[in-house]
């Protein structure tokens, strides 16, 4: 192998590990404080009994909530096990990542306006809360979705005291255990997605990629496909998007900036490893569908 294709590899992977490193520690420790401190009774109390109005609520709370993907499905997990319906934490888990502060203003100064930036807000909300609703009418016959592989798993779920494991304990102990397991756990699934990631992205070939952007769904199809195997992060992509804009169009663009934190190829890996095969392979075959449907839509009408 060449040796700047090595040192770009090198680069491209240990950036990508670093970036991502302080949120997936927040996506732990949040993860930890609502399994050791949020009760079923406090979250169905918080949402709303209106189960749309619900998923709005969950697609709408990512203004106050700066989380990217990297640790947003530990988080809609540890929801899933409180006893939030499937489908309103698929509608967070999938909306966060877009709808959040640092990413829309990220998008906003990339494009140098307002125009993308609202197309990439909007398109999140409207195929998150599609997606989620889709989810929850799959899931409705099994409840059951998610993994129990992990050893804490089974260890503070609400009946955590009555453990041998947690006997003279404080809380705030807990907590840092339960994240500390949680961290490791979901980094380990982090590296090799960001691994195979970085060995993508020094094979690609932009001349290629220029050749293929002639019609018009292809490029949609090829920037979806690109931004799955990039795996960039929501508050960077913009940046790499914006390269793409004039070779590829706004809705091919649009649907690279949607995809992207929802599902890419580390986190696809995290959703397989938490959830169970049958709805983890509906839900990452239902999001590039949905997010496809709406890019055209948007060729459609632009």
């Amino acid at each position: 192998m060449n040796i700047t294709i090595l040192e770009k590899w090198a680069n491209t992977f240990i950036s990508m590990i670093l970036e991502a490193l302080p949120f997936i520690l927040i996506g732990a420790l949040v993860s930890a404080i609502i399994q050791m401190y949020i009760s079923e009774e406090l979250v169905k109390r918080i949402l709303p009994k209106n189960k749309f109005i619900s998923m709005l609520f969950a697609a709408l709370i990512g203004v106050f909530i700066p989380i990217c993907e990297c640790a947003i499905v530990t988080i809609a997990k540890s929801l899933i096990k409180k006893g939030v319906p499937i489908g309103v934490a698929i509608v967070f888990m999938l909306s966060v990542p877009i709808v959040n502060p640092v990413v829309i203003l990220s998008t906003f100064y990339a494009f140098s306006g307002i125009k993308v930036a609202l197309i990439r807000v909007l398109g999140g909300i409207v195929c998150a809360i599609v997606i989620g609703s889709l989810m929850d009418i799959l899931s409705t016959k099994n409840k059951d979705i998610i993994k129990n592989n992990n050893n804490y798993d089974t260890m503070c779920d609400c009946g955590c005291v009555a453990t041998n494991y947690f006997y003279n304990k404080s809380k705030i102990r807990l907590c840092l255990e339960h994240a500390n397991k949680e961290f490791s756990n979901i980094l380990k699934y982090y590296i090799l997605g960001s691994f195979l990631s970085s060995s993508f992205i020094v094979m690609v070939d932009k001349d290629m990629l220029n050749i293929m952007s002639g019609g018009k769904y292809i490029p949609i199809i090829i920037m979806m496909t690109l931004s799955f195997l990039l795996s960039l992060c929501s508050e960077a992509d913009a940046f790499i998007a914006r390269g793409f804009l004039n070779h590829f169009g706004l809705p091919a663009t649009s649907a690279f900036l949607i995809l992207g934190p929802m599902l890419d190829l580390k986190n696809s890996i995290i959703i397989g490893s938490y959830f169970k095969k049958g709805f983890a392979l509906k839900l990452i075959i239902l999001i590039p569908l949905i997010v496809l449907g709406f890019s055209i839509a948007l060729s459609i009408i632009i």
